[in-house]
């Protein structure tokens, strides 16, 4: 970051957006074709059942897992202001560990869950065995720290160089996969391919740029980041409550989908979030982006010089959710006939609403880089376990009566109530802010 202080916080911003949308675009484009080839290789039932093992795994890994990266950016910028290279250290090797644990604890519970429910979920001797042999990888795919440690350097071009071989080693084996035998088991290996050599990538790269730009701190006593970063416990906790509402907004649907309506359905509501997640993926541009700037900030001037930027990036992201609408309406019906076929036009009800969702998740996750920014990770728990606990009623309720459209409903609307508490909790925080004397 220091090489760069001299510019503005917004021209900073952009300057990591290129990098940002490079990797991520490319990895968006690549994804749609990817999710063409497995949607017309498998047909609507088959990617059903691929879509609930991929969510299944995905919820555990959400849950039980924590958002470190967002914690090495928050303490990691401190750190390098006070010269504390050692703290710094500490901290990556907590973090580390902390991701160990829980990536050891997941794999457990799919054991169990596989070894006591996979006659109810349907699964064969076989596909089970694959199921957690696939989830092994991905709950040991552990790219939060290392991906932390590049973005606190502000290193998004190596980030995303990294982040890119996911879907290109996904695009290759798909290819792949078709040539050879297309099936659930192959498409789930390429997809785990995928994951682990990321997450090589990742840990190569980012340890070579930090002993590069920090020499070898000792990070023996890493047990006392604990105790050294003040609000780290409560941080760690919304991070973890973060990716647990995160799992419920964006898997649990598919789960429930999947038991009460069938893979099919749980298929087509899967392939209308994906491309929806695709077409919205500005809205993790901005976030990475203005998260990093904002806790760069805050530990060097406070609150006072995020108020303008803020401001800035909440209109570039209402802009781009009024741009997502009308794309979304003309021309998601020709991209799933052009993408997926015929089959799967069923998806475009739930297109419809999940787009609203997407519109409104642009803007409250742009918003929420304030709030952790901030050291407000206590107001965005409470956000966050109200917004699931409004999804799990509505589900409840919608689900039940109008099937699994009302699943997409029950997004929508929980997204608009986050939505309207994120700002609220924003502007409660930047009302105190005095203006520059």
């Amino acid at each position: 970051m220091a090489k760069n202080a001299d510019k503005k916080p917004f021209a900073r911003i952009l300057k990591h957006l290129k990098w940002i949308a490079t990797g991520k675009g490319y990895g968006a484009v690549l994804s749609l074709v990817y999710l063409a080839i497995i949607t017309r290789s498998l047909g609507p039932a088959q990617y059903g059942a691929f879509s609930l093992i991929l969510s299944t795994t995905m919820t555990l890994q959400l849950v039980l897992g924590f958002n470190v990266w967002q914690v090495l950016v928050k303490y990691g910028h401190e750190h390098i202001q006070s010269k504390d290279f050692d703290a710094l250290a500490c901290l990556i090797r907590f973090c580390t560990i902390i991701d160990l644990l829980t990536a050891s604890l997941g794999i457990l519970v799919v054991a169990l869950i596989l070894w006591l429910g996979s006659d109810a979920l349907g699964m064969t001797g076989d596909l089970a065995w694959q199921t957690f042999g696939y989830a092994v990888v991905i709950l040991l795919s552990i790219r939060n720290v290392p991906r932390g440690m590049l973005r606190l350097q502000c290193e998004f071009k190596l980030s995303f160089m990294a982040e890119s071989v996911v879907p290109t080693v996904k695009f290759a084996g798909s290819l792949l996969a078709v040539l050879i035998h297309p099936s659930v088991s192959t498409f789930l290996w390429t997809w785990a391919a995928g994951e682990l050599a990321s997450t090589l990538v990742f840990w190569v790269v980012a340890r070579r740029k930090f002993r590069h730009q920090f020499g070898r701190p000792q990070g023996r006593r890493w047990y006392r980041a604990w105790r050294e970063n003040d609000g780290l416990p409560s941080l760690l906790v919304a991070t973890n409550i973060g990716e647990t509402a995160y799992a419920a907004g964006q898997q649990l649907p598919v789960l429930l989908i999947g038991f009460f309506a069938g893979t099919a359905e749980a298929g087509l509501y899967r392939l209308a979030h994906q491309l929806t997640q695709t077409l919205s993926v500005i809205a993790g541009f901005i976030n990475l982006a203005s998260y990093t700037e904002m806790a760069y900030l805050h530990a060097k001037d406070g609150l006072q010089k995020i108020k303008p930027l803020f401001i800035r990036i909440v209109l570039i992201s209402l802009g781009t959710a009024a741009v997502l609408l009308p794309v979304i309406i003309f021309l998601g019906k020709p991209l799933l006939l052009l993408m997926s076929g015929p089959q799967f036009l069923g998806a475009y009800p739930f297109l419809l609403v999940l787009g609203l969702a997407a519109a409104m998740q642009i803007v409250s996750v742009t918003s929420e880089s304030l709030l952790m920014a901030a050291g407000r990770s206590k107001t965005l728990i409470a956000i966050r376990l109200i917004g699931t606990a409004v999804l799990l009623a509505m589900l409840f309720v919608l689900l039940n009566g109008f099937g699994a459209i009302g699943a997409a409903w029950a997004r929508a609307l929980t997204e608009a109530i986050s939505l309207g508490l994120i700002l609220g909790a924003c502007y409660l925080i930047l009302r105190k802010v005095k203006p520059a004397s």
